[in-house]
């Protein structure tokens, strides 16, 4: 999805590790739409505490529990981690 609004947080980078991936069903329209959308989230450990980003089914799937390294993200936002999830901006 594009957004349509800039991100003005600051680019933060930290060391992280990956702790968790979660997938879940999400109706976008309860009720009307009989097939969910997948929606998918990478959770975090860094010394500044536990993050989560909403990622792609590719970046959901390029890296595994328990990866360690640099994170780059942006608000909401990742932006990079390791060298498996890239900013192709």
């Amino acid at each position: 999805m594009k957004r349509f609004t800039e991100n003005k947080h600051e680019r933060k980078i930290i060391s992280a590790k990956l702790i968790e991936k979660k997938a879940a069903d999400y109706f976008s329209i309860p009720g009307k739409i009989p097939t969910p959308e997948q929606l998918y989230e990478l959770v975090f450990e860094t010394a500044e505490g536990i993050f989560s980003f909403e990622v792609s089914v590719f970046e959901y799937n390029i890296v595994e529990k328990g990866m360690e390294g640099t994170l780059v993200y942006q608000g909401c936002k990742l932006i990079s981690f390791a060298d498996r999830i890239k900013d192709v901006h």
